[in-house]
């Protein structure tokens, strides 16, 4: 993946980065919204059940909301049935609006890019299934996931364009290959380890982090990089030797 590559090269690369555990795409996906981990938020299942437990929570883009910090979701082509229950959960957790753009990574990036081209300041929030999809219906590192990850790199580079404007975090929800090659959920150091690249202003140019660093970590890492409190019930704390200084303003 040459674009990742090089974009960790140029600005800040975690080494040691992990998902959470269960090492599954709802549970992390829900770490993400919300900072804490899966034995907190009890999200691991997809479906509606969970709005109820969602309202209890803090997630991240509702703090942004309160700030007057919109968050915008932007994914792939989820399909009719699973679209409503995808904006009924982004919703609740404060999002503004979720647009479903394309049936691969380019297509969906260039959607993201022209709500980037938009004035004012937000969080956006970009999901690229490809390599999941492929990884779950093919295998890890089979031919069809390896172009997958080829069709993934090719957005991030259509993404790298803009760090001169905008702060980029470029992750995974979770690993895969440990155990079985078509999943992902059992404990193995392929399963929990995941890619983690910060760049744009602000962002420390050719770093490396070499201490353990958790996806827990990131929803702290954002509400900071805003300047909005972290609650004290998040499990991460913000990855602050990334940035070249503490009081730096997103853009």
């Amino acid at each position: 993946m040459p674009s990742l590559n090089a974009l960790g090269g140029a600005f800040t690369r975690a080494l040691r980065a992990s998902t959470v555990r269960p090492s599954a795409t709802v549970a992390a996906l829900a770490s993400l919204a919300t900072g804490v981990g899966p034995q907190s938020h009890r999200l691991i299942e997809p479906g509606l059940r969970f709005l109820p437990r969602l309202r209890t929570l803090r997630p991240v883009a509702r703090e942004l909301a309160r700030n007057g910090i919109p968050v915008d979701i932007v994914t792939t082509d989820l399909g009719r049935s699973a679209q409503p229950v995808a904006w009924a959960l982004a919703a609740t957790a404060g999002a503004r609006r979720l647009l479903a753009a394309g049936q691969r990574a380019r297509e969906t990036a260039a959607a993201a890019l022209q709500l980037l081209g938009e004035p004012g300041e937000r969080l956006l929030f970009l999901y690229l299934p490809d390599c999941d999809r492929a990884g779950h219906a093919h295998g890890w590192m089979s031919v069809p996931y390896l172009e997958a990850a080829a069709e993934v790199d090719s957005a991030i580079g259509l993404l790298s364009a803009w760090t001169q404007e905008v702060t980029l975090i470029v992750t995974a929800d979770h690993g895969g290959g440990g155990v079985r090659p078509h999943e992902h959920d059992e404990a193995h150091p392929l399963n929990d380890a995941i890619p983690l690249v910060l760049a744009g202003p602000g962002v420390t140019r050719r770093r490396q982090l070499t201490r353990p660093v958790s996806l827990l970590d990131l929803p702290a890492t954002i509400l900071w990089w805003f300047g909005v409190d972290v609650p004290r019930c998040y499990e991460g704390r913000p990855l602050t030797e990334a940035f070249q200084c503490a009081d730096a303003v997103a853009v």
